[in-house]
Formats: C-alpha cells, sequence, structure tokens
C-alpha cells in the first residue's frame, strides 16, 4: 500500500491510498454499451446454454441500470475497532464517446465537498481547500474497502475474458456457475477474479478478487437486487445492495445501499477537471 498526502490551504492534509484494488461494484451507470446484445433476446437463452460472452453480459445488465444519470449511496465501513458511515452521490456521464464520473460526499462533515473526478484520460481529486485538482490513481481509496474506479462501476464483459468455466456446488448446497477470469490488459486494477452466477436467474452471487501475487484479496457479495421503471414501463434490474469482504484483514467488511436514483440531464462542466476547484466542491 502506498499512501500520498498533499496540505491544502487550511492545514488540512488529504491523503490517497494507492492499493491493490477495492471493488464496490456500483450497480448504476450513465452508459449504454453499443456491443451488448438486446436483454429481451438475451433473455430467451437459458443461463446453463449462455457462451462465456453472454454470461458476463448478463451479469453486467443484472447490475447495471442504463438510464439515470445520479444516484445517491450510503456506505457503511465496519472494522473491528470501529464503524464509520457516509453518504456519496455519483454522477455519470458519456461525453463524446467516453464515459465520465463523478464521486461527490456528502456526509459525514469531515469529508463533505470531497470529489473525485473519472474521464476517459484520467482521475482527479478535489476538496474544499485546495486551489486546483490533484490527479490520482483509479485505485485510490475512496471510503473503506472502496476505490474510485470500481465505485464508479466496472463491467466484466468489457474488462474480462473467462479462462475457466466450471459448475460447483457452495458451502449451503447451491448449485452455481463459477467463472475464472483474466483481465484483457494491464490497465484493469484486478487482473483476476472469479465470479459465481446463479444458473436459474443469470445475475451475479459473488465475485473473488485476487492480488497481483495470486491470493484472495476481496470478496463481493450482491445481496439485494432491485428493479427500477424505464420510460417504457419496463424494469431494469440493478444491485441496490453490496458488501465487500477484505479477505486479508478479517472483520473489514464495506457495504453500499443506494438510496435514491434521479434521471436528470447533467451538463458536461461537471465532468470537467479544469473546472474543479475548492469554492466549486463547496457550491455544489
Amino acid at each position: 500500500m502506498k499512501i500520498g498526502c498533499n496540505t491544502g490551504r487550511s492545514g488540512r492534509t488529504y491523503c490517497t491510498v494507492a492499493m491493490l484494488g477495492i471493488v464496490l461494484m456500483m450497480g448504476i451507470s450513465g452508459s449504454v454499451l453499443a456491443q451488448q446484445e438486446p436483454a429481451s433476446d438475451l433473455a430467451t437463452v437459458p443461463v446453463t446454454d449462455r457462451s462465456d460472452e453472454q454470461l458476463l453480459q448478463a451479469i453486467d445488465d443484472a447490475r447495471f441500470t442504463e438510464f439515470v444519470g445520479s444516484i445517491t449511496i450510503l456506505v457503511v465501513a465496519e472494522t473491528p475497532d470501529e464503524i464509520k458511515e457516509a453518504t456519496i452521490r455519483l454522477r455519470f456521464k458519456t461525453i463524446d464517446g467516453d464515459d465520465a464520473s463523478r464521486i461527490e460526499f456528502l456526509a459525514p462533515e469531515e469529508l463533505a465537498g470531497q470529489i473525485y473526478l473519472t474521464t476517459g484520460d484520467a482521475t482527479f481529486f478535489i476538496g474544499p481547500d485546495l486551489d486546483f485538482p490533484l490527479q490520482v490513481q483509479p485505485t485510490s481509496a475512496v471510503f473503506g474497502d472502496a476505490a474510485v474506479a470500481q465505485t464508479s462501476g466496472i463491467r466484466f464483459a468489457d474488462e474480462y475474458t473467462v479462462a475457466e468455466r466450471r459448475t460447483v456446488i457452495t458451502e449451503t448446497g447451491q448449485e452455481v456457475i463459477e467463472l475464472d477470469l483474466e483481465a484483457i490488459d494491464f490497465t484493469v486494477a484486478f487482473q483476476l477474479a472469479t465470479v459465481k452466477i446463479d444458473p436459474e436467474t443469470g445475475r451475479a452471487i459473488s465475485t473473488i478478487l485476487y492480488a497481483i501475487s495470486g491470493l484472495p484479496f476481496y470478496e463481493v457479495f450482491y445481496d439485494i437486487y432491485d428493479s427500477l421503471l424505464a420510460e417504457d414501463g419496463t424494469a431494469d434490474d440493478y444491485a441496490r445492495v453490496q458488501r465487500i469482504v477484505n479477505l486479508l484483514l478479517v472483520g473489514n467488511v464495506t457495504t453500499s445501499e443506494i438510496l435514491e436514483a434521479s434521471t436528470e440531464e447533467l451538463p458536461d462542466e461537471l465532468f470537467d477537471p479544469d473546472l474543479l476547484s475548492g469554492a466549486a466542491s463547496m457550491t455544489e
């Protein structure tokens, strides 16, 4: 773990933690992938008969909803010593073909106004008493076991290929499909992952994320799925409650719950790092 700190005008210090990666794969994204098959077509294929690519697409479809511009999330980070909560607003937009996301802290008071902005080029951080944004790693810690890139969402179909596929029986006696995944290139935060899929619904049950050494690092559980109604009346599924268990630090658990979603149209200026400033972060 590497920690980099910068001091703002008031003397307050901001530290970003560059980790191997911690994933909080939020279930909403503002983008629609052009290469995806229509969900209605995929739904006609039995889960066990789907190709590897169709399985990955389906677990993305079930975790992400396509028509939301912003969401409000409650994040609870538990350790053996304490429990902390934060409220975060995530905003999404596709600009000139590139996905952009903006993570803003609404609470607690000591974090309010801090913003992480991810564009097609880089990830930036700004706080209320910083004059200009700092460029940070997309694996910089946001809150608890949650990092910037992963808080704003990752897609298995875009970032991984299936190395091995099998059917296994879990400790509870449930039969599940298990996929061992390999990242498509070195830019993906976690190079290896294993996903368990419900063969009845096609939804992801959990994902194990591995450190570079190959040791299991985190397990992400998709505890509660929900759906939003699209304008045409169809239901769009998403993962409403997700839980990250740190497999190396026993007792460290980060849980997120989507509290509110909005379809508001967002201006491009919200995603322009050149327009970020400490004053702006206090008034947004």
